[in-house]
């Protein structure tokens, strides 16, 4: 089946403090090292300010897990339901997931 890539697109809410911005961001930095990392199955991870903002979308998530499992244990972690907690108050966000046959290479 392959890996599972997941892509988040946050975007702050009106009202949203710069303080709690930049928390989430460098929560966010850590995350997938605080869930385990490469021995967890979380195979490539990076989050950065989006450079598009037309559709207020802030901050974009993009990893690639080993597997379906891997994902499910990621987002049952503490550190992640932690984030999550803190985000809904102050974000929306869409995901996406999906399975790519290829194995991830720096290009």
């Amino acid at each position: 089946m392959g890996n599972l890539w997941h892509v988040v697109l946050i975007g702050f809410k009106p009202g949203a403090s710069e303080e709690i911005k930049q928390e989430i961001y460098e929560r966010y930095q850590s995350l997938a090292k605080d869930c385990g990392g490469k021995e967890a199955g979380i195979l490539f991870w990076t989050v950065g300010h989006n450079l598009d903002l037309r559709k207020n979308v802030h901050l974009v998530e993009i990893a690639v897990f080993s597997d379906d499992e891997a994902m499910q244990n990621f987002r049952n972690h503490p550190k992640h339901k932690e984030l999550t907690d803190i985000l809904c108050k102050v974000a929306d966000w869409q995901v996406g997931d999906i399975h790519h046959p290829s194995p991830v290479r720096n290009s």
